[in-house]
């Protein structure tokens, strides 16, 4: 099974209202009022697929929040509350419990939202966590649909931190010559997200579409693409990498497992060549890295993700898939 034709077979014909989007961005944005919107996005974590058993139960609250908070961050709009679902088994003890609460309860500080209800289930096996985030809004949100020929393509941050360090926590001898410290930075990136709230009026002034980076850079620059009906052509040299995760790739020698590893929860966005200055003096204001790395192409049937030599992006081996 895929999980885009699930979607599009199945769940999208049930989609019927307009507020649904259409399933083709990460968010509804239900219209309550006049100019009035609420603005959600749900998404579950599963043990075993997003987080080991092993894991710090405050790093497995706050990666659960966060990765929900990066969708709405990337729409342009300000989370407020959330609702949480969990399915334990009988592994999950009160201590666990404990442990979690704290992370949520430091995270809700640091981003200013609060928990508006949910439900906790038993499970046969394993946990499952289920969180669904709310914004309110005056304004439209920025969707994955917006991009404009001749419009420059963005991302935050650096790329393929997270999917290092979770390579480096299977295969532990594996550390190609990298320190302790660079272990331990890549690995903290996929154990903790870093959404960053100060991109919201960035994201509102500027953005033409935009997205989160859940699946890797590459694949969902093929999604900002196809949503937009646009190629996009990117530089493959400008892709942003830290010191550590580059002293990796150095050694590793495939690009592939940054470029299509996913778990960044950075931003990719387009903007019109107009505001670059504009752009670049604001981001520079607020402390946010960001980098150009390529440009909108035309309208096409076949849209797609190009390099400067035009050749076409195709998925990779470490392109996840939650079915086979």
């Amino acid at each position: 099974m895929d999980e885009k034709l699930i979607i599009k077979k199945y769940l999208k014909p049930l989609a019927n209202s307009k507020d649904s989007l259409q399933l083709r961005d990460d968010v509804a944005n239900i219209n309550v009022a006049d100019e009035k919107y609420i603005v959600t996005n749900q998404d579950s974590l599963v043990m075993g697929t997003h987080f080991f058993e092993s894991d710090d139960p405050k790093y497995i609250a706050k990666k659960s929040l966060r990765v929900n908070l990066s969708d709405l961050i990337s729409k342009g709009v300000t989370p407020y509350g959330y609702f949480l679902s969990l399915a334990m088994d009988d592994t999950i003890d009160e201590n666990w419990i404990k442990l979690f609460s704290q992370g949520l309860a430091e995270d809700q500080k640091k981003y200013n939202i609060t928990l508006l209800g949910g439900d906790t289930v038993s499970a046969p096996h394993g946990l499952f966590i289920s969180i669904n985030m709310l914004s309110r809004t005056n304004d439209s949100i920025i969707k994955r649909s917006g991009a404009c020929y001749g419009d420059n393509i963005y991302v935050t941050g650096t790329i393929g931190n997270s999917a290092i360090g979770l390579h480096l926590l299977k295969n532990k001898n594996d550390y190609l010559g990298l320190g302790q410290l660079d272990i331990q930075k890549l690995i903290r990136k996929y154990h903790l997200p870093d959404p960053r709230l100060k991109i919201i009026h960035l994201i509102k002034k500027f953005a033409s579409s935009s997205m989160d980076t859940t699946d890797g850079l590459i694949n969902d620059l093929l999604v900002l693409a196809g949503s937009s009906g646009r190629k996009f052509i990117i530089k493959k040299n400008l892709i942003p990498y830290s010191v550590s995760a580059k002293k990796f790739l150095n050694n590793y020698g495939d690009f592939d497992i940054a470029l299509y590893g996913g778990d960044d929860y950075e931003v990719i966005f387009t903007s019109p060549m107009k505001f670059e200055d504009k752009l670049n003096e604001y981001a520079k204001k607020i402390k946010l890295k960001i980098t150009k790395i390529g440009n909108v192409g035309s309208t096409s049937k076949n849209p797609g993700l190009f390099d400067e030599k035009y050749k076409e992006f195709k998925a990779s081996y470490y392109t996840f898939k939650h079915f086979k």
